[in-house]
C-alpha cells in the first residue's frame, strides 16, 4: 500500500479534490481501464455525500475537522476476463489545513503529522485557485502566510510531491501553467524546495528525491461556479460538475514512485562501477567496464536499503512502457525484464485481457498511467507542469 498525504490550507479543496477523484473513478475509466474501490462501504458513502454536497445546490462542504485524520483507502481494480484483480492499493491521508496555519504548541496531532510525512511515500500539495489568482495579480501574501509551514514541511519527504493547483477554472484563460510555474519559483521557499530535488548529484544524495509537479486541476470544471465580489465560490443554477485533470494526479503516482525506485537503482549501479574502476587498473580496466554491473547489488536489495517499497516486477515494466529508461543501466533479473517484455506484447494484441493475476495488473496499470501522463506532459497547454 502506498501512502499519499495531502497539504494545504483550510479552505484549498483537498476533501473536495478527494470526492471528486473517487466520482470520476467509481467506475471503470475508459482509458486507465481500471477503477478505485473504497475500502469500506462506510468511506463509499461519506465521499459519495461530499460529492453530492459539491454537485449539489447547497452549500460546499465543511473544512476537514481539526481533530481528526481523515484517511481513504482505495484499491486500484482491474477487471478481465478472467477476473477481478487488484493493481495497486492507495491510502490518502486528509490533513486538516488550519493545523497548518495555526499548529497548536504540544499538539500531539502535529508530532503525528510529521512522523507521516516522514514514512508518506508521495506528497499532494493543493494551492488554491483563488489565492492563486490573487498572486497573478500582484498579492502572494498566501505563499508567505499559508504555504511556508506546507513547504518546510514536504521538505522531510523524499518520494514525489505533486502541487495541485486548484479552482482552475479561475484562472484558465487568463494565466499559463508556465506563467504560474514562474510566479512561484520567484517564491524562495518554493525555488528552494524544486531545486533541492534536481540538484541531488551535487548534494551528494546517495537516493534520488521523487518527482516534483505542478498540476492545473478543478474539482466541478468550468462554469459550474463563479467567483463572487465576497471573495467566496458560488454556485450556478442547474450547472452539472465536469471536473477537469482530476484523474492527472492520481494518474502520476505511480509512474514517479517507480521512476523514483529505477533513478535509485540506476544510481547504486554507477556507483559500483566508479568504486569498480578506481579499485582495478591496468590491462584489465576495460574488462572491468564490462563485468561491473555484476557488482551491484540486486535491485530488490538496493530498494529495500533504501526503505523504496517498489517490486522488481514494476521496475521491469517500467523499463518496456516507453519511458526512455535503459534497462542495462540497473541489475534487473533478466527473467523479470523477458515476462515484463512479453506481458506489453500481450496488453497491445488483448488489452486488458492479457491480466491475468495482481501482479499483470499492476503492470497493466502502470502502462496505461504512464500513457495518460505522456500525453497530459505534451500538450502546450500543460508546458511547466514537471517542476524538477
Amino acid at each position: 500500500m502506498y501512502t499519499i498525504v495531502t497539504l494545504g490550507p483550510s479552505g484549498a479543496g483537498k476533501t473536495v479534490y478527494l470526492a471528486a477523484l473517487w466520482h470520476m473513478l467509481k467506475l471503470e475509466h475508459p482509458r486507465l481501464k481500471c477503477y478505485l474501490k473504497p475500502e469500506s462501504r462506510q468511506q463509499e458513502y461519506k465521499l459519495g455525500q461530499i460529492y453530492n454536497e459539491v454537485a449539489g445546490p447547497g452549500e460546499w462542504p465543511l473544512p476537514t475537522d481539526g481533530n481528526v485524520f481523515p484517511e481513504w483507502t482505495f484499491s486500484c481494480k482491474v477487471k478481465s476476463q478472467h477476473g477481478t484483480y487488484t493493481a495497486l492499493k492507495v491510502r490518502y491521508i486528509d490533513y486538516a489545513g488550519d493545523r497548518l496555519t495555526d499548529p497548536q504548541s504540544g499538539s500531539t496531532e502535529q508530532d503525528r503529522l510529521e512522523e507521516t510525512l516522514r514514512n508518506a511515500d508521495a506528497l499532494l500539495g493543493l494551492l488554491d485557485g483563488r489565492k492563486v489568482l490573487k498572486l497573478m495579480r500582484g498579492n502572494g501574501e498566501f505563499l508567505d502566510r499559508d504555504m511556508t509551514q506546507v513547504f518546510s514541511l514536504m521538505q522531510d519527504c523524499d518520494g514525489p510531491i505533486h502541487f495541485v493547483i486548484t479552482k482552475w477554472d479561475l484562472l484558465a484563460g487568463h494565466y499559463s501553467l508556465r506563467q504560474i510555474r514562474e510566479r512561484l519559483m520567484e517564491h524562495p521557499d518554493f525555488a528552494v524546495l524544486a531545486t533541492s530535488r534536481s540538484d541531488w548529484h551535487i548534494r551528494g544524495m546517495p537516493v534520488p528525491p521523487g518527482r516534483m509537479r505542478l498540476i492545473p486541476v478543478s474539482s466541478v470544471g468550468r462554469e459550474f461556479a463563479v467567483l463572487g465580489a465576497d471573495g467566496g465560490m458560488h454556485k450556478r443554477a442547474n450547472a452539472r460538475p465536469r471536473p477537469l485533470n482530476v484523474d492527472v494526479a492520481f494518474a502520476a503516482v505511480l509512474p514517479d514512485l517507480v521512476a523514483r525506485a529505477y533513478d535509485a537503482a540506476k544510481a547504486d549501479q554507477e556507483r559500483a562501477r566508479r568504486e569498480a574502476r578506481g579499485q582495478r587498473r591496468g590491462w584489465f580496466a576495460d574488462f572491468t567496464r564490462v563485468v561491473a554491473s555484476t557488482v551491484a547489488a540486486p535491485v530488490s536489495t538496493v530498494l529495500a536499503t533504501r526503505g523504496i517499497q517498489v517490486p522488481v516486477h514494476l521496475i521491469a515494466a517500467f523499463l518496456s512502457s516507453g519511458t526512455g529508461a535503459v534497462a542495462n543501466a540497473v541489475n534487473i533479473p533478466p527473467s523479470e525484464l523477458r515476462k515484463a517484455r512479453r506481458l506489453q506484447r500481450s496488453f497491445r494484441k488483448r488489452s486488458v485481457n492479457a491480466v491475468t493475476d495482481d501482479a499483470a495488473a499492476a503492470q497493466f496499470v502502470l502502462h496505461r498511467l504512464v500513457e495518460e501522463l505522456q500525453a497530459f506532459e505534451r500538450s502546450p497547454e500543460n508546458d511547466g507542469t514537471v517542476l524538477s
